[in-house]
């Protein structure tokens, strides 16, 4: 008597049952399937998966693949015949997914089952000369890991979305287009393996006309996945397809005709597929998630993403205050929508916090709404423990006011459901510093370094390691990172640590040559960076011009720059030094009104850096009490290890303008010294002090 077949192997048959009866279809697909067997693609795609861990693409694909096997053993037929035969439209594709699946392409089947050679002795001719080989290939493997560690060269499964092309006959359907595209993305980049590009790195090809291989040489990827989306009412046709650009082939290509209501299931039926050509395996976490369906209301999708359109379009370096918060405003909007539909949606209440933290996150004011952050993150959890996403924000959030303990719970929580999220372990690495838990920031660095592989990560990753290296003093090795940074960038950006990295060596003339080579345009930035530069090198009268010229651009723009908060400092330090001293000495309590202002508030405000400038400028204004008051707060919360205050302070010292009480900031700075010598020495073991060969 056979055994009874399990539930899975029942319905494995069945489908099995369904793909051979059409097997020579070649559009009978995923949609067709779930019709047949009376699932929806979603649920077809739940089952598989529980039954075969495979997507169903995947299943229907090695499904025609082992049937041609069982073909092409017959020898009755080409094998262009039978990739027509098992469903292929094209014997190429065929030939493809043939040695993917079997290691070998469809012609060599007939040669697998002879008996294999006889075994060749080994001379000792040979024998003598493998040390040599063993040796070519140690050196040439040397060369590449270096060319890897520099940066300079591909990583293997690194991939750029591109904008997938909108063949709707409405244009206004680009949102949807777009968030297909990024929920896509944004999947990929929690698998460790893979290396993702930017949306905005993809976005200035969207309708260009470039080759694929000059886009992945500018992105430095290795594979593009391209696509289109056509939406007509609730249904969208959608094809994708991965592209190998070295080998200027497809590897994967599919097509969906589905209902709006089944996106889901087609965007983890391609994150599967992808995964599984470039033999990368999933965590379980993300196939839990990829198994969900986030919400079963269309429309409720449908203002999920038009508010992520919106907070994309809300760049706030490009564009002027009013249009970003109005993009902002939009985004949020769009995002209450969703709620209001299905208030069980929890990726609507983080789309809904994150715009918030962007929006009130480096505001100033009465009405700040900061804390909606934590109300609409603790939604998110409730209705979804596993949302890492959701714990990163809260970790935002808990950093940004200053609860660093917090912080790290939250960050961590996150990390352990995707231990590769780089934004993560950069924040992490921050709230350590601060804490003046310099193990643990150094630990989380060897942490990032192990995940950090595109062009950008390195360079935040580089960032990290120029910090610890001018906590250090090590200038040597500051500069060699600066430079590894500068090597990766495509186009020059402007990095206003650089100027800080020079004011730290005392190096203001290379300071004043990177400024005016990369700050050109006339801006609140440049004129504070460059008037901040003549008062260090003592050229009041120079200073003077250009902290005059950032007070006339604050006065008609707002602050908009962290340079030019310092204006009504700079500018009063100046004019003091060449003798117009009440005016001077006005401007410096406009600047303690701001840090006042900038410390009662719920601003991203570094108190360190305000408690030592308002040490300084009640110095200058000869409140001598008030300043040595505002040096114990300094000193209290750790100033001297923050932003390596002991360099900058030996700055200020050589200008001669410091006017306050000398020997308390010395018995200050002696204590400090040593705080910021013990730092050094937890820190130096896990740093090499020079650059490699």
């Amino acid at each position: 008597m056979k055994d009874e077949l399990s539930e899975d192997q029942g319905f494995t048959q069945k489908i099995e049952h369904i793909l051979e009866v059409n097997l020579e279809d070649e559009n009978f697909g995923v949609s067709n399937l779930a019709s047949e067997i009376g699932l929806s693609r979603s649920q077809l795609y739940r089952k598989l998966q529980d039954a075969t861990g495979k997507s169903t693409s995947q299943f229907i694909r090695e499904y025609r693949l082992k049937r041609a096997m069982e073909m092409l053993k017959k020898n009755q037929f080409t094998a262009a015949e039978i990739a027509y035969r098992v469903g292929f439209s094209s014997p190429t594709y065929f030939n493809t997914c043939f040695h993917n699946f079997f290691g070998y392409p469809p012609g060599e089947v007939k040669y697998q089952n002879t008996a294999a050679p006889p075994k060749k002795t080994v001379s000792k001719k040979l024998l003598s000369i493998v040390p040599i080989i063993i040796l070519i290939v140690l050196i040439v493997f040397n060369e590449k890991f270096k060319k890897k560690g520099d940066g300079t060269s591909s990583i293997e499964k690194s991939i750029a979305i591109m904008p997938f092309e909108n063949d709707s006959p409405n244009n206004e359907n680009q949102y949807f287009c777009n968030g297909i595209m990024t929920g896509i993305r944004e999947h990929l980049t929690k698998i460790p393996d893979f290396t993702i590009a930017s949306r905005r790195s993809t976005e200035k090809f969207r309708n260009k006309q470039i080759s694929v291989k000059a886009i992945a040489n500018e992105l430095d990827v290795n594979y593009l996945i391209e696509g289109r989306v056509q939406r007509i009412g609730n249904q969208a046709i959608i094809s994708a397809e991965l592209i190998n650009v070295k080998e200027d082939k497809v590897v994967w290509s599919e097509s969906y005709d589905e209902d709006v209501s089944e996106i889901f299931a087609v965007q983890a039926d391609v994150i599967q597929s992808i995964a599984g050509k470039l033999e990368t395996a999933m965590s379980p976490a993300l196939k839990t998630e990829l198994s969900k369906q986030p919400t079963q209301d269309k429309l409720a999708y449908e203002y999920f993403l038009k508010g992520e359109e919106y907070r994309f379009k809300a760049y706030r370096p490009f564009q002027k205050n009013k249009v970003w918060l109005e993009l902002l405003d939009k985004a949020k909007e769009q995002y209450k929508h969703a709620i209001r539909r299905d208030s069980l949606y929890s990726s609507a209440y983080i789309g809904l916090a994150t715009t918030t933290f962007e929006q009130y996150g480096n505001y100033v004011g009465e009405d700040n709404k900061l804390e909606e952050v934590l109300q609409l993150t603790n939604k998110a959890i409730e209705l979804n423990p596993n949302f890492a996403l959701a714990y990163l924000i809260r970790g935002d959030y808990f950093s940004l006011i200053h609860e660093d303990d917090k912080a790290i719970i939250e960050y961590e929580k996150s990390l352990k459901i995707y231990p590769n999220n780089i934004g993560a372990l950069q924040n992490l690495i921050r709230v350590y510093k601060r804490k003046n838990n310099f193990k643990e920031a150094v630990l989380t660095l060897k942490r990032l370094e192990k995940f950090s592989r595109s062009r950008g990560q390195l360079m935040g990753l580089y960032t990290n390691y120029l910090e610890f290296y001018r906590t250090l003093e090590n200038h040597q090795m500051v500069d060699y990172y600066f430079d590894k940074i500068f090597k990766l960038q495509t186009v020059p950006r402007f990095r206003r640590d650089r100027v800080y990295s020079f004011i730290q060596s005392m190096r203001y003339d290379e300071a004043l040559a990177y400024v005016n080579k990369t700050l050109v345009k006339d801006n609140q930035q440049r004129n504070a960076l460059l008037g901040m530069l003549y008062l260090y090198k003592q050229d009041f009268e120079r200073g003077e011009k250009y902290w005059k010229k950032c007070y006339n651009q604050v006065e008609k723009e707002g602050i908009n720059s962290l340079a030019s908060r310092m204006v009504y400092w700079g500018y009063g330090m100046c004019l003091i030094r060449l003798g117009e001293i009440e005016k001077g000495r006005e401007l410096l309590r406009r600047q303690v009104t701001l840090f006042n202002n900038l410390l009662n508030s719920k601003q991203s405000i570094d108190k360190p850096v305000s408690y030592y400038q308002l040490f300084f400028i009640y110095g200058s204004l000869g409140d001598i009490e008030k300043s040595n008051e505002y040096i114990d707060k300094f000193e209290a919360v750790n100033g001297w290890l923050f932003w390596n205050f002991i360099s900058y302070i030996k700055a200020d010292l050589d200008t001669g303008i410091f006017e306050g009480d000398l020997s308390y900031l010395k018995a200050s700075m002696t204590r400090g010294e040593k705080t910021f010598k013990e730092a050094q020495d937890i820190i130096r073991p896990y740093l090499p002090s020079t650059p490699p060969e």
